[in-house]
């Protein structure tokens, strides 16, 4: 089967099910969910068998930036939320992703894999320790929205395709930063904002924040592994690799509090 029909069937299903956990077990733990590499990893996989491994590989220093550029979107979302709809909120974090894309893209070959991984797991941290707290002072909501899942699965679809298909024209540097470009991320936090306010955006958004780091060592072992084990063993070191982190750091988290 060729992978645009692999693409074409499998990323549906996949957002349908996130989101079907994310509504069955709340915001926080949704967030958790959505930052497993369901999109990022198939991507890189795709490219790998569509451009080489030796492209992959070279287009994940760019994902490492394209994280940076989330914890970007997230902050930049939730001080614009605070006072603003989900549409305003969601623009102002797509325009601050871009621009530290076009900011950084410059720089990306000038440091290693390595060099990246630290800076990724450095700003995690701080993005982490200082992501804005909000008072929980709105009621609660229990507005609907109609078609989120048929709306979800059509945006994921389209964008794995584009970022695939136009890889050789993006290049490698590009194709990583806009790999881990917020389209879940965005579609969880504009239906939260809508419906339950500003305030449980930041439990998806701590959620998240939990899976990223996983997500960060799941790049990290593509770049150590992928060309040495193949496609199949690398990414299942990796998955395992960031399932058992996320589950570690989701403790710990708990434990210190740091999704109040």
């Amino acid at each position: 089967m060729e992978t645009i029909w692999i693409k074409i069937l499998l990323m549906p299903i996949v957002i349908a099910l996130v989101t079907l956990a994310s509504k069955k077990w709340g915001n926080n733990i949704g967030g958790i969910i959505a930052s497993l590499p369901w999109v990022a990893g198939p991507i890189i996989v795709f490219i790998a068998i569509e451009q080489g491994t030796k492209f992959a590989i070279e287009t994940i220093p760019g994902v490492l930036i394209g994280i940076i550029g989330w914890l970007v979107f997230s902050f930049v979302y939730v001080l614009v939320g605070i006072r603003y709809n989900a549409v305003i909120s969601v623009i102002f974090g797509y325009i601050s992703y871009i621009l530290l894309g076009i900011l950084l893209k410059p720089i990306v070959s000038f440091l290693d894999i390595n060099a990246w991984f630290v800076i990724s797991l450095i700003l995690l941290s701080f993005g982490l320790r200082y992501f804005p707290r909000i008072q929980k002072t709105e009621s609660h909501m229990n507005k609907k929205l109609r078609f989120e899942i048929p709306l979800r699965m059509l945006m994921i679809t389209i964008f794995v395709l584009v970022i695939t298909y136009f890889a050789k024209i993006l290049g490698p540097s590009w194709s990583g930063i806009l790999t881990p470009f917020p389209i879940m991320t965005a579609v969880l936090a504009i239906f939260t904002h809508h419906t339950q306010g500003i305030y449980q955006v930041r439990k998806v958004f701590i959620g998240l924040f939990t899976g990223m780091f996983g997500f960060t060592l799941f790049l990290f072992l593509q770049a150590i592994f992928l060309s040495e084990f193949g496609i199949f063993i690398s990414f299942l070191i990796g998955l395992l690799a960031d399932i058992i982190l996320t589950v570690m750091l989701k403790y710990l988290f708990e434990k210190f509090q740091f999704s109040n």
